[in-house]
């Protein structure tokens, strides 16, 4: 039966390696590792013995002097089909049908011969001959759904199948056709349903009990997989085990039991050392069920892996911070392609995790001499700074922007290396560019800020943290930014922020932050008028953020504070 893959794809989230919030991480930049299961194809449904066995009891059940020709003509076909010689047998079968053979089983015959030879549409039309000179019988619309499936056509496999489960009820290969063909097309219920009526007809059938866990797995009924794969067990025949024990271990890593997968698919790998996605999936589980990735001895990688496998698997290793793995595994990728920028920037990030940040600069020098790159050289303006070249990363920071001025992370960390060493214009002149470039980066308008209130200018930081606070409302470190300055800000300036924070607070009725910084912004407002001063309303407002977050020191400070000035 035609197979299908399915594949469950996840990504690492970077960490940040400049220890600063808002520095998007270095580890990794720019790269989406895509981690998958390990794909399980379905096997073909071998059918056509059984269905010779049919045809030939057909045709030695006939009596007369044409069937007596039909049954020598078809044990010539059967003997050449059976010897290899499939283009004979289909012309001894097509000789006999021009001399005047009319019988089911010839023409079965030759839709199994002409099926082998890759003549679908002469095997298609052989096997609706069989349905038409035996249309009350599974046989013909068997091997019909058996063609269809190959060729893709699943719907139209159902639909035989369908058809020969209904002639004969009991049929074991009509229902395992049928189970299959609708689980290729994502009916897992259903098909689960056929499969295990099938399974009971022959129980312990290997591809009968493959196919029903494989279509409890794709159901995430895992526990019922799981129990059908306990009770099929794994056959002898090397290829079968192979499938069998990966198939064990998709289904326990879907279950997160990392232990057992990583033994299925290390009894699948020792069966097959070959298989590279066998291999990647053991290193997968293997580093999943380790408390300390990397204590697990892992056996050798296939060999001849391409360097798309090889940059895989170092992705993988680097991204449980596995070096002394992951290094090997990229530098041989640059070995057959030395311009690759996944490996060489992933190679500099392990080199530099492992002590050798010269060696990781010195990578990146090279690699940019030849190939300008911006996500290079901001890697490198990281690893610059880390190493105490600071003038060097500004210009390696510099240099990314130029390259790649539409990215808003590049930005972000040129205007912070300047904040970081006190140079406050560049750094606000950079972030006063990225408020124009993305507007609607709240990051932007926070390292805008924080390059105002560095120079004493509290009025715009407070403006440029209110609008990342209206930008990003949810987001902890822009209200803390903002809470930095409402000391610093004059009681009086706060009167022209009052309108835009109570329109966040209207609109996030729910948020003790957002109230709080209005009610803290109104009293500090009102309190400068003195005696004048109408503290009902911040009273209230502050009184709402502690309800709505008790824990929450800076609200129970102001709220204090209010309640020191009504005496």
């Amino acid at each position: 039966m035609a197979g299908r893959r399915r594949r469950n794809t996840g990504a690492r989230a970077c960490q940040s390696a400049r220890c600063h919030p808002g520095r998007q991480g270095n580890h990794h930049t720019g790269i989406v590792l895509k981690l998958s299961f390990l794909s399980i194809q379905r096997g073909t449904l071998l059918v056509a013995l059984s269905f010779l066995l049919v045809c030939a009891a057909t045709v030695r059940s006939l009596a007369s002097p044409q069937a007596t020709d039909a049954q020598a003509a078809f044990n010539q076909a059967l003997g050449l089909l059976q010897a290899g010689k499939t283009a004979d047998a289909l012309t001894s079968i097509d000789n006999a049908i021009a001399a005047g053979a009319r019988d089911p089983s010839l023409y079965n015959l030759k839709g199994l011969a002409a099926g082998e030879l890759g003549h679908a549409q002469e095997a298609e039309e052989s096997f609706r001959t069989v349905i038409r000179l035996q249309p009350n019988a599974a046989m013909g619309y068997n091997n019909l759904g058996v063609l269809l499936a190959k060729l893709g056509r699943n719907r139209e496999a159902a639909t035989a199948f369908h058809e020969a489960h209904t002639r004969e009820p009991q049929n074991f290969n009509a229902l395992l056709g049928l189970g299959t063909s609708l689980a290729a097309l994502q009916k897992y219920d259903e098909a689960a349903g056929y499969l295990q009526k099938a399974w009971n007809l022959h129980p312990g059938d290997f591809q009968c009990g493959y196919e029903w866990a494989h279509t409890l797995l794709e159901a995430k009924q895992l526990s019922a997989a799981k129990k059908v794969l306990d009770q099929l067990g794994a056959p002898q025949e090397p290829d079968s085990a192979v499938k069998y024990y990966s198939l064990s271990g998709v289904v326990a890593e879907r279950m997160n039991e990392f232990a057992s997968a990583a033994k299925s698919y290390g009894q699948a790998y020792a069966l097959n050392p070959s298989s590279y996605d066998i291999y990647l999936a053991l290193v997968r589980a293997t580093l999943s069920m380790d408390p300390e990735p990397g204590k697990t001895t892992l056996p050798a990688p296939p060999e001849g892996l391409s360097p798309s496998q090889n940059l895989a698997l170092g992705l993988l290793f680097a991204s449980r911070d596995i070096f002394d793995q992951a290094i090997p595994r990229l530098q041989a990728v640059l070995q057959t392609d030395p311009s690759n920028e996944v490996a060489i920037l992933n190679l500099a990030l392990a080199e530099k995790s492992t002590g050798k940040s010269s060696d990781a600069i010195d990578r990146l020098h090279r690699a940019l001499a030849s190939h300008p790159s911006a996500v290079l050289y901001n890697t490198l303006g990281g690893m610059e700074e880390g190493s105490g070249h600071y003038v060097e990363a500004v210009q390696s920071y510099q240099r990314a922007v130029e390259l790649d001025p539409t990215n808003e992370q590049y930005y972000f960390d040129l205007g912070l290396e300047y904040l970081i060493h006190f140079t406050f214009g560049p750094a606000a002149e950079v972030y006063r560019v990225g408020i124009q470039k993305f507007p609607t980066s709240s990051r932007q308008y926070l390292g805008l800020g924080f390059s105002h209130y560095a120079v004493r200018e509290y009025r715009q930081a407070a403006d440029a943290f209110t609008t990342a606070l209206e930008l990003d409302p949810d987001s902890p470190a822009v209200f803390r930014a903002w809470d930095s300055v409402l000391d610093s800000l004059s009681p009086n300036d706060w009167q022209e922020f009052l309108p835009r924070l109570d329109r966040l607070a209207a609109a996030h009725p729910q948020s003790a932050e957002l109230t709080f910084c209005l009610g803290a912004a109104l009293f500090r407002s009102e309190f400068a008028k003195g005696q004048k001063a109408a503290l009902d309303r911040s009273q209230t407002l502050l009184e709402k953020s502690v309800r709505l977050r008790p824990d929450f020191p800076a609200a129970h400070l102001e709220l204090g504070a209010l309640y020191a000035a009504r005496r």
